[in-house]
Parts: structure tokens; sequence; C-alpha cells
């Protein structure tokens, strides 16, 4: 009797600025990749046609490669995910009402699909083969333009009743704000998003524009170190009441600013260690080039 060929997965990442795409083997080991523009600014429905055509394309080699078939696709996006729209995710226009899963259901030939938060996928990869890897009760945090948490409990991402989950960036600043998300705001991200230290830092430092850079100038800069560690001692309030509230086993911290790991964990460490009752190691996380990549795989794998 014939056996039946192995198969394999597709992941896919769909991000603002790039979305990268990859087949991959049962243990996640990558067969194919390829990474291709967003283009935001000519709109949602022709990056959703180019990536599904890529996709389609490293479907078609992988298998004349191997011999194998599509067992299932994951997809780790922007936002909250809809069947008739897509909430959260304002970065590329039109994208908010994309029918995201029945075009996939539509352009690939498996049932099994599986689309989520790029933020909650990144933090299922760290759970499958990275810093998370045994964590019962853990926290992931992600550092990059945008600013969110994925909030790990019995070795699952919760959620949430709407999905949002861990959406911090909505957190209030102050007692007495007075605009946030129903006024298209999200107060926290606004002051330490990377693109915001980026914005802030461009204002007070000459020949800075990026949070990467302010961040290295800190290493040499007194006022620029001073501006870094007011930022972080921000991020590490939030971070802290949300540590007493979920009392994780482990903190993995991702995302494009763990560029300056050596700055960020050792604050976020201390301020944790001095106020949270039981204080949970805090970590980089193991995927920092891929971790949307492998958690859109990991989806795939689940």
């Amino acid at each position: 009797m014939q056996e039946s060929p192995a198969g394999f997965v597709l992941g896919i990442d769909l991000g603002g600025t790039k979305m990268a795409l990859a087949t991959a083997h049962a243990d996640g080991a990558i067969i194919h990749r390829q990474v291709i523009a967003t283009l935001a600014g000519q709109g949602a429905e022709q990056a959703i046609t180019r990536v599904i055509a890529a996709g389609q394309q490293l479907i078609e080699q992988t298998q004349e490669e191997l011999g194998e078939t599509l067992v299932s696709v994951g997809i780790s996006t922007m936002g909250i995910t809809l069947e008739n729209r897509v909430l959260l995710a304002p970065n590329v226009p039109g994208w908010d009402r994309l029918e995201l899963p029945r075009l996939v259901r539509q352009a690939f030939p498996t049932n099994a699909i599986r689309i989520a938060n790029d933020v909650k996928a990144a933090a299922a990869a760290e759970l499958r083969w990275g810093a998370l890897v045994g964590a019962n009760i853990g926290l992931y945090l992600n550092l990059g333009t945008g600013l969110a948490a994925a909030l790990i409990v019995g070795e699952r991402v919760i959620e949430g009743a709407h999905g949002a989950a861990g959406e911090i960036a909505y957190n209030l600043r102050h007692l007495h704000e007075e605009t946030g998300f129903h006024h298209q705001r999200a107060p926290l991200e606004e002051f330490l998003g990377g693109r915001a230290i980026g914005e802030r830092a461009r204002l007070q430092f000459e020949g800075v524009s990026t949070a990467r850079e302010i961040f290295q100038l800190a290493h040499t800069d007194a006022a620029a170190r001073a501006f870094v560690e007011a930022t972080l001692t921000e991020l590490a309030f939030h971070i802290t009441n949300l540590t007493i509230a979920l009392d994780p086993e482990r903190i993995v911290v991702g995302g494009g600013l763990m560029a300056s790991q050596e700055i960020i964990l050792p604050r976020l460490d201390t301020y944790i260690k001095r106020f949270v009752p039981f204080p949970p190691i805090v970590l980089a996380a193991h995927f920092t080039q891929d971790a949307g990549l492998m958690g859109a795989i990991a989806l795939a794998l689940a």
C-alpha cells in the first residue's frame, strides 16, 4: 500500500512595511522563503493580491521539490481579523475593509487556516521554540514601531473576549487623560512606540530621527541617556503593573527596539525586582528578525 506523502505548511507575516512568507516542515524548519514590500501607500488590495500570488508560487515550488502537499496555512497580521473587516490596523489604507479569511480560503488548497495578531503569533513562536517554552504563565512584550503585549496562561496565548488582550498601546498615561481609543488615539503607543520615540528625539537632538539612533547616542551623551532613561521608566511603570496583575513566570521582550537590549532589559528587570511581589525572569526573545514569520509557522502547526 502506497504511503501518503508527508505535508508542509505555509506561514505568512503581513506587515505595514514588508510581508514575509515561507513554507516549512513539521518541525518548523523553513524550506523556502520570500520577502516582498507591502507598498502600503498603494492600498491593501494590491498587497494581499501580491502576497497570495507569492504564497501560491512557494507552495507549487515546494510541492514539486519534495513531492509533499500543503497541510495548513498560518497568517500573522496587523490588528484583529474578523470575517468581514480588520480592527486596530491603521497603517495600510483599506486594510480595515479586507475580508481576509475569505480571501485566504479561496486562495489556498486547505481548510486548515489560522489567522492571528502579529504579536500574539510571535508569542506562539516563543512558546513553541523560544524563550517561553514550558512557561505556564508568561508575558511577551513587543517593543517595535508599535507597542503591545501577549498574555500566556496555561501555555496558551490569551485572545481576550474581543481578540484585544494585551493591547497596551491604548493604556492611559495620566489620571486625567481626555482622549483614547474612541478618539482614534493610542495614548501609550504615541509616547513609547518606536516611531513616537524617534519623533520625540528628533525634536530634542540634532541629527537624531529614530528610536535606534537615540538609544545609540545614550551610550555617549548624558542628555540622550536621560531621555532614554525617562522613556524606559514610563515603560517599566506600565509593565510592572501588568506583571503584578498577571504574576508571570517569565517576561520575554522582542521587537525592533531590542537592538538596544543592553539598555532596555536591565532597566525593566531592576524596576520589576523593586516593585513586583514575585519578580519573574526578564529575557530577550529568541526570535528577533523573523518573529512574525515564525509566529505564522507556529500558527500553521498548532
